[in-house]
């Protein structure tokens, strides 16, 4: 079993990282929103698919902050106890 990276961190600081990466997550799934509206847009005029190639790689590109952010919260929810 691997360590937990997150055992050394002071409470605090774990609150801080995750509203941080909290808020990293929502930019890009605002940004993801706007990526959607612009490919359909080009889509529609242009009548061309290569703006949905980015937005079906974006969320492959976030999940190893989606996993960071759980074991976060994990590491939280335990100290909490």
């Amino acid at each position: 079993m691997s360590k937990n990276p997150f055992a050394d961190l002071s409470t605090e600081k774990l609150i801080k990282r995750r509203d941080l990466l909290k808020g990293v997550l929502i930019a890009f799934a605002i940004m993801w929103l706007l990526l959607i509206a612009v490919a359909t847009y080009f889509y529609i005029t242009k009548s061309t698919l290569k703006m949905f190639i980015p937005m079906a790689i974006l969320p492959m590109t976030l999940l190893p902050s989606f996993i960071q952010l759980t074991l976060l919260n994990k590491e939280l929810k335990v100290r909490e106890l």
